[in-house]
């Protein structure tokens, strides 16, 4: 008899379980329910269950939508803030370089870096696939784009320096350029992992500084293979490499 009053027990707690565990029965039905979960095992193992379920469901798909929304528009709203603040700061360049030189000079250069800066910006915000790739396209127009400004407004309207940028600009602009892409490439289409990506990066940065100086003119090809030259200007990147390698293929083993 008493284990038929237990089975029905039972069955009746595990009926109000679902209204249990959203707490929509009564105290007096929740007292009862509590003390049959502390007596009773397989009750309770059930109630551990089906609250186990509930956290690991995922929210509604209204809720969701609704956060995506409230991201999306938090985002939408710093990146017009950061263009408002930009216009009103190349507007008030505008002006002050109007009034002072009588023209459009420096004001020149400010409206191109903010520009830089805010179609940089834009880009990581807003793409979602190959942001890196995307990033570096932006980097190279944009810094080419910012050489040639400053360029045409030193040399030609302010009458100052001298033209630097075919000789001298260019091409350490392509060769840093150069530097850049090619670990992110190597990351992209190789599926290089970081530690790679950064040995290689630090392997061109070598081939890149000696390089800067030989179109400066601050080397001749002599100098490259001088120790004291080599120390000063490669050493650290030597080391850093031999430790990223290392480091990149202890990652790949314990994979």
């Amino acid at each position: 008899m008493e284990l038929r009053e237990k089975e029905l027990a039972c069955e009746i707690v595990r009926d109000l379980l679902p209204l249990y565990v959203d707490g929509m029965v009564s105290d007096v039905s929740k007292k009862s329910i509590d003390n049959h979960l502390e007596q009773c095992t397989e009750c309770s193992e059930i109630y551990q269950d089906m609250t186990c379920h509930l956290e690991m469901e995922t929210p509604p798909t209204e809720i969701s939508d609704v956060k995506r929304f409230l991201k999306k528009t938090k985002k939408m709203y710093f990146l017009y803030g950061l263009g408002g603040l930009s216009f009103i700061a190349v507007l008030v360049c505008l002006i002050v370089d109007l009034a002072v030189n009588k023209g459009i000079t420096w004001s020149l250069i400010v409206g191109s870096s903010c520009l830089f800066t805010d179609a940089l910006l834009y880009a990581l915000f807003t793409c979602k696939k190959d942001k890196i790739c995307t990033s570096m396209a932006v980097i190279s127009v944009g810094a080419f784009v910012l050489l040639s400004v400053i360029q045409i407004t030193r040399y030609y309207l302010l009458g100052t320096g001298t033209v630097w940028l075919f000789r001298y600009g260019l091409p350490i602009l392509l060769l840093w350029l150069l530097v850049l892409w090619l670990p992110v490439l190597g990351g992209t289409f190789l599926k290089w992992n970081i530690w790679d990506c950064t040995a290689l990066f630090l392997f061109l940065v070598i081939i890149g500084n000696y390089a800067t100086k030989l179109i400066t003119g601050d080397y001749v090809w002599e100098d490259v293979f001088h120790m004291q030259g080599f120390t000063g200007n490669a050493l650290g990147e030597v080391i850093g490499i031999m430790i990223f390698v290392m480091v990149g293929r202890v990652t790949k083993w314990k994979k």
